[in-house]
């Protein structure tokens, strides 16, 4: 006997009775299986509990849930009183809610996150470019010192060897320049100590260096 036959059964109803219509059926949350002469489960419709010998018993005051996650009341006994909303797919939509709104909140943080980092970028790059700026002034004032220091020291040079040029063309004078009066080393032998110091300080440096090669 199949489940329709037993509900027919269980209801004292003939099967032949083309009056009877039994269109919903359905299983609890804990297995238990309910029946209606209803096509659907609403608000204000007989519903019973198919017991395991194939009888029925009108459902209990209470509240209960289907398996497909209908929520119904019974208050009183065998008669559906209220339906209620599904609270998983309400509960689903408070979530989604909630994911959605704190996604947007990461995002928010996020994009501040990123500009925060993006103005600390600009910042220390204007800072790295204001000490590159101040590195270069500063070199630039080390490379003009620099450069006036080699111009004095040029100057300096050009000085010495010109002084140096002077002092070669005395030199070359001086050396071509013959002895104001020759010198006669002999006439000093029969001088005097005294006349002899006073002749010689008389004497050109050249006739004193003269005298004393030849009086060696």
């Amino acid at each position: 006997m199949d489940l329709k036959q037993q509900i027919l059964v269980a209801l004292g109803l003939d099967k032949q009775e083309e009056s009877v219509n039994l269109e919903y059926q359905a299983k609890l949350e804990d297995g238990t299986i309910i029946v209606s002469t209803a096509e659907s489960l609403e608000s204000g419709v007989d519903i019973s509990v198919l017991t395991e010998d194939g009888t029925t018993m009108l459902l209990p005051v209470g509240e209960y849930k289907t398996e497909d996650g209908q929520g119904f009341s019974v208050e009183v006994e065998g008669v559906v009183a209220e339906l209620y909303e599904e609270e998983v797919e309400e509960e689903a939509t408070e979530e989604v809610v909630e994911e959605e709104a704190s996604k947007e909140d990461m995002e928010e943080e996020t994009i501040e996150e990123t500009e925060a980092v993006e103005f600390d970028s600009v910042a220390f790059m204007d800072e790295v470019k204001s000490v590159v700026v101040d590195l270069m002034s500063n070199v630039n004032t080390e490379i003009e010192t620099l450069k006036s220091e080699l111009a004095e020291l040029k100057s300096t040079n050009e000085e010495l060897s010109s002084e140096k040029e002077k002092l070669s063309a005395q030199v070359v004078e001086l050396s071509n320049e013959p002895a104001a009066k020759p010198v006669d080393t002999n006439k000093f032998s029969s001088l005097g100590k005294e006349t002899l110091q006073r002749d010689l300080s008389k004497m050109t440096k050249r006739e004193r260096i003269l005298y004393n090669i030849t009086n060696k």
